[in-house]
């Protein structure tokens, strides 16, 4: 084992440097009480005229498929949802606040595509699995893999040799850290949702989600994230989508209770959404076809 550090002290250390905005805070607090309102969320957020004006232009995009233009915040919180909105602008802020990962490590603009495109296919998996607001499988996918920004920003050393070590495949990256560092970067990312008081949703399938089987309350949306992330990787890497769909554990199965014909259609309907999804969020991102 390489270092001394762990998940905790690695948190505690990059919050000091790295924090959620304050609106972003503000919104969490109110949440936290049971009997919040729409209209304070609404006010809170619209103190942030950038971060309003990053909603309310993913709330009127396709990626929601509304019906008419949604013009406030508070219309927005009544349709999306405040714990929904609440994590979309955490998920913003997010990517607005890693700047500081040397190049030399990885390219911020491709780890954020590759993040982006499994929250794509683990929304559309919750769908066809009929989760109710399957949005938070969206950042889920999209934060799955915040712990390794940690790991970049604290310890670069140790990321070159893991990315090294993988050459490329990312299928490997749990194991190299698991016996370089003595944990993962999944652990990392659930304490950092800890910290930042994420939903207990997305800190437990951000946890568990390279092993959904060890997941309690999430069982469903962690197993969704794991077959995500997997279809994610193989698909990145070019080998066929039978490779992961052959082998998914019995638990996951259980678990989703998707067939071969549901998850391939997923599948078709992320490479049809991943462009336009990275052009809202990522918008000077260039992005493959």
């Amino acid at each position: 084992m390489l270092v001394a550090e762990t998940p905790e002290t690695l948190v505690k250390g990059t919050t000091q440097l790295l924090s959620p905005p304050v609106t972003v805070a503000r919104v969490s607090a109110i949440l936290e009480n049971d009997e919040f309102s729409i209209r304070e969320v609404a006010e809170a957020i619209g103190q942030d005229p950038a971060l309003t004006a990053r909603l309310l232009k993913i709330v009127n995009s396709p990626f929601y498929g509304f019906s008419g233009r949604i013009e406030t915040i508070t219309r927005a919180v009544g349709l999306v949802g405040a714990d929904a909105l609440y994590s979309l602008a955490l998920t913003t802020a997010v990517m607005h606040g890693f700047r500081k990962i040397p190049a030399c490590l990885v390219s911020m603009n491709d780890f954020w595509l590759n993040s982006l495109f499994c929250g794509v296919i683990a929304r559309l998996l919750a769908k066809e699995a009929a989760v109710l607001h399957c949005e938070r499988l969206f950042v889920a996918g999209l934060l799955h893999r915040i712990g390794a920004l940690i790991i970049y920003m604290r310890l670069p050393e140790a990321a070159r040799k893991i990315l090294l070590s993988a050459a490329g495949d990312d299928r490997l990256i749990p194991h190299l850290e698991k016996d370089l560092l003595g944990f993962t970067y999944a652990e990392i990312g659930a304490e950092l949702a800890k910290a930042w008081k994420m939903p207990s949703a997305l800190q437990e399938t951000i946890r568990w989600h390279l092993e959904p089987e060890r997941a309690e309350r999430f069982r469903l949306e962690t197993s969704l994230l794991y077959l995500a992330n997997r279809l994610k990787t193989v698909s990145m890497l070019g080998f066929p989508i039978d490779d992961v769909i052959q082998t998914i554990p019995d638990e996951v199965n259980a678990a989703i209770r998707l067939d071969e014909t549901q998850i391939v259609a997923a599948m078709s309907k992320a490479a049809e959404q991943f462009a336009d999804t990275a052009a809202l969020f990522v918008p000077d991102a260039y992005v493959r076809h």
